[in-house]
This record gives C-alpha cells, structure tokens and sequence, in this order.
C-alpha cells in the first residue's frame, strides 16, 4: 500500500527544509557580499517565504522530539542569542523618530543647508555654471555662498522642487545663434 499523499509530504519535509536552508543561505552570503544582488534578491525572499512554510511543516512533523528537545536549556539558550541579536538590528531602526528621519530626509537638510560652492563640485560642476543652471530654470540665486534653502526661499519655491532642479540632469545647451 502506498502511503497518503500528506503522509509523503510530511516524509519530505526534512530534505526540503535542508534544500531550502542552502539555496536561502547561499543567496544571503551573495547579496551580504553585494554580488548579483538583481538578480537574486527576489529569488532569495522568495526562498525566505518557502523556508517558513517547509520550517512549519517540519515542526509539525517532528512536534514530539522538539517537544522534548524544548525542555533542555540548549533550545531556549540558541533561542536566546537568536533574539538577542536580532534585537541588536532591529531596537537601533526603531529608535529612529519620524521627526529625525532617516537616510534620504537627512542627506536632504544637509544638502538645502549648503552653500551651491560646496554642492556644485558633488555634481562634477563649478558653483557659477549651478548658479546659472538654477537661474536658468527660474529661480533666483543671489551668490554662490547662498544655500539651497536661500535659493528656493529668494525663489519662493519649495526646497524639495530646488533639491529636484539641482540634481536634475542638465539638459543639452541651447544653440547658439
């Protein structure tokens, strides 16, 4: 008699578990490494998402030996450190107040807070041809020792509009006549 086909799956679970474990790993050693990260990020969390669901299964297969396993110190020790570095990530995000921002909204102040002088040179640029390429695009830039911030206040624009015609890619110059 052949077995029921839940039965086969329960059987499978364990080399699916491992199968899993080893494709999920090598795509996380990747992407730590930066390596193909296109190409495998989607396939790595997709892994994440079938080594849940085989985990699951396997737990369920295996409910008494874990059982008894969960009574010795070991698990709740591996357990532990488990937590406890997965707190040492996640604790430092989530200190982060919305007010402080984070990332992009940082690099944004300081960028607005700076002087075109020390702004053009990120965009490979002198501070005279930034201040004529803002003007250019109708704002007013009293000097190049003027911040970002001072542009779109003389401009009575929006900083996030000044920061977006700043990093803007030029345009091809207009022909001479």
């Amino acid at each position: 008699m052949s077995e029921a086909s839940p039965r086969k799956l329960l059987r499978a679970v364990t080399p699916i578990v491992a199968a899993v474990f080893v494709a999920s790993a090598t795509t996380g050693v990747l992407l730590f490494f930066h390596l193909g990260e296109r190409l495998i990020k989607e396939l790595h969390e997709w892994m994440g998402v079938v080594f849940v669901a085989a985990a699951a299964l396997h737990i369920a297969r295996n409910a008494r030996p874990l059982a008894a396993y969960a009574r010795r110190p070991a698990l709740w020790i591996a357990a532990a450190l488990v937590l406890a570095s997965a707190a040492a990530f996640v604790v430092p995000a989530l200190a982060v107040t919305p007010k402080e921002g984070g990332g992009a909204r940082a690099l944004s102040r300081v960028l607005l807070r700076a002087p075109l002088e020390e702004v053009a040179p990120l965009l490979d640029t002198t501070p005279a041809a930034l201040a004529q390429r803002l003007t250019a695009a109708g704002l007013t830039v009293a000097a190049t020792s003027a911040s970002l911030a001072d542009v779109a206040a003389a401009s009575g624009r929006p900083p996030r509009e000044v920061l977006d015609l700043t990093f803007a890619e030029p345009g091809p110059a207009p022909a001479e006549r």
